[in-house]
């Protein structure tokens, strides 16, 4: 009896354990559009290619690896661009995260970024 308590509680213990594993999404998963994408590409250009080149950018990454990407989201959110933080429309900041993700070489996808949509359940890599 004690070694058929010890062997369900270790098989409940792994089938847990695998879902939450099946269910980590990290930038490799294709979290954004094309078309944000190309948006973020034009709010790039207009508002942060002047301070910023996609070097400064894959530093980022490495800097939020293992995080999610709503604390990047956030943390730009909050700081960009240096002489007006906050005022860029929200999906300008989720696009230009997007075009960001692109241009270090992450996939695009079918669903598109949303902060209010699961940004916080996926993880940044270093690029």
């Amino acid at each position: 009896m004690k070694n058929s308590l010890k062997i369900v509680l270790v098989l409940t213990g792994l089938a847990f354990s695998q879902i939450g594993t099946a269910q980590d999404k990290t930038v490799n998963d294709g979290v954004f559009t094309a078309a944000q994408a190309e948006t973020g590409k034009n709010v790039y250009d207009n508002s942060c290619k002047t301070c910023h080149d996609m070097r400064f950018y894959r530093d980022i990454l490495k800097s939020y690896n293992d995080q999610p990407v709503l604390w990047l989201w956030e943390s730009i959110l909050g700081t960009m661009p240096a002489d007006n933080p906050g005022s860029l429309m929200l999906d300008e900041y989720t696009d230009v995260i997007a075009y960001i993700l692109s241009e270090n070489g992450f996939p695009a996808g079918e669903a598109k970024l949303d902060p209010d949509n699961g940004m916080d359940a996926i993880k940044v890599l270093s690029p």
